[in-house]
């Protein structure tokens, strides 16, 4: 679609610098672990697992009630109260008149009310005999107090929170206990769209509810279930509410898939048929990384910002598909950058897994160890290419100064012609550096104006940001710029832009 004709020029973004029908039902809590004496390695020696591929034979089922029998005398019901802020100050309570009439004490004080306490309610499931129970980080996860009820049991147990990771919503408590029923764990990986799925849990208090459903897709991501952590969701349309959280995901077998964690809600915050739970394998995954790191999940660390190919990177890289993840920037003193990976790399494998997309490429890295040796196919100036890496720690690596180097002299200023259709770049002086407040070392050439109709303005190019790269070749004067552009003969350009903190690679078709 075009755009209105708009001129969106330097002069007016410096100016201006000097001067809900759906969502994600879930809650969201600080981490909190305590210690602990066992081992993944130990742990597992107490889970049982059933890996092999379900049996998807073309019977008619009359009842899943042999499924469940295994399962519900494993699914819990997990109570937590922490402390909060005191409620906000009411001044109605400053009325002479109001006091009286609720019976308040003349001295009663609203600046030193006491902390409020927040309970809530959610599932677990036993995994082991012992009193492991795999659930949901904003079930627990920042309480002061976890206590759990057995199914059939009359008396609470108190529950130590063992490790919890917010990025994954996973959190793995304990209790004490002997020959407990404890779920058998299913391989998720298994799973297909279409499988026959089981919720079970506790939705408003109501102990042992089970609902039904399909897998009705895998893989699903950037949901913002987490706050921007890991994501890797089976949807279901089992029925879930609040109070399933932590609950089992089973399949017909009877095995657990998955940890139920959200649903996508209408304005009435209730089931619309549309829940999501953490495929089991990711989810015991957290667990060994957990136990294994003193109740922290280590997470590999690359060094790089991706992106998703569209059908103009596509066309400017000369692929028939949009398959494989672009590196747009490579932070200095990064994995990435000591390995030689390079922006515009097109990484088309992760250690022989195809790269299909962005989230499930950063998800299989951060699923790395830190300090493995990793080896990424990608393709470079049209050749392939095998590059090295060996990651880094994530938790270690902190926040990256992304920048270019050097500064750029001189003052000429192009045409709009001279560059792009509809595009007007100049010199990137101090003056302006310090008016945008960009790095100081960074290199390139600032778009002076970009028209509102052009198909630059279309692709992402707006006035203000600095073109460091064209045809991934650094720049860092108008003449390199132009010479980089009147050298490309292809019909899509692209073009590395540093804007709003850090750099993006865009794909822009040449309008002739």
């Amino acid at each position: 679609m075009k755009l209105m004709k708009t001129h969106r020029n330097l002069t007016h973004l410096l100016a201006l610098a000097a001067l809900a029908a759906g969502s994600i039902t879930v809650l969201q809590s600080q981490d909190k672990k305590d210690d602990k004496t066992i081992s993944y390695e130990e742990l597992s020696k107490n889970v049982t697992t059933d890996p092999s591929p379900l049996k998807r034979e073309s019977t008619h089922v009359a009842s899943y009630a042999d499924a469940l029998e295994s399962i519900m005398p494993a699914v819990v019901t997990i109570y937590s109260t922490k402390e909060s802020e005191p409620q906000a100050r009411n001044p109605m309570f400053d009325d002479p008149t109001f006091r009286r009439f609720f019976g308040i004490p003349e001295d009663f004080d609203q600046e030193n009310m006491p902390p409020r306490k927040e309970q809530g309610l959610g599932s677990g499931v036993v995994i082991t005999a012992d009193g492991y129970i795999l659930t949901n980080n904003h079930v627990v996860g920042g309480a002061d107090e976890i206590m759990v009820l057995m199914p059939g049991d009359k008396t609470d147990r108190k529950a130590t929170l063992i490790g919890a990771d917010p990025q994954t919503d996973v959190a793995l408590i304990k209790i004490d206990g002997k020959d407990l029923k404890h779920a058998v764990i299913g391989d998720s990986s298994h799973l297909r769209v279409g499988d026959v799925t089981l919720a079970v849990g506790n939705p408003f208090g109501l102990e042992q509810t089970v609902t039904s459903g399909i897998v009705s897709a895998l893989g699903r991501k950037d949901l913002n279930i987490t706050g921007g952590g890991y994501e890797n969701f089976i949807q279901t349309d089992a029925s879930i509410n609040r109070g399933n959280s932590g609950g089992a995901l089973i399949d017909a077998q009877g095995r657990l898939i998955g940890i139920n964690t959200a649903i996508q809600s209408g304005m009435s915050g209730g089931n619309i048929g549309i829940g999501f739970a953490i495929p089991v394998n990711m989810a015991m995954g957290i667990v060994k990384n957990l136990l294994d790191n003193d109740g922290v999940v280590k997470r590999g660390f690359l060094g790089v910002f991706l992106k998703e190919l569209d059908s103009n990177m596509a066309k400017a890289l000369g692929r028939g598909d949009k398959t494989g993840v672009l590196v747009t920037e490579v932070g200095p003193g990064t994995p990435a950058e000591k390995s030689g990976l390079k922006p515009g790399d097109l990484i088309v494998s992760y250690n022989g897994t195809e790269a299909k997309s962005m989230p499930q490429l950063r998800l299989d890295i951060s699923n790395t160890a830190p300090g493995s040796e990793v080896k990424f196919e990608v393709i470079r100036n049209g050749k392939t290419e095998t590059v090295a890496v060996t990651l880094g720690d994530l938790q270690d690596a902190g926040e990256l100064a992304m920048g270019g180097q050097g500064r750029p002299g001189g003052g000429e200023k192009a045409k709009p012609a001279d560059f792009l259709k509809g595009v007007e770049i100049g010199e990137l002086e101090d003056e302006m550096r310090e008016a945008l407040k960009l790095p100081e070392d960074l290199k390139g050439v600032v778009i002076r104006n970009v028209e509102g109709d052009s198909a630059a303005a279309e692709a992402g190019l707006q006035a203000g940001q600095v073109i460091t790269m064209v045809n991934q070749k650094p720049v860092d004067s108008v003449k390199a710029a132009n010479e980089a552009r009147k050298g490309f003969e292809g019909e899509v350009l692209l073009l590395q832009v540093f804007g709003q903190g850090r750099r993006d690679i865009l794909a822009v078709p040449i309008e002739k």
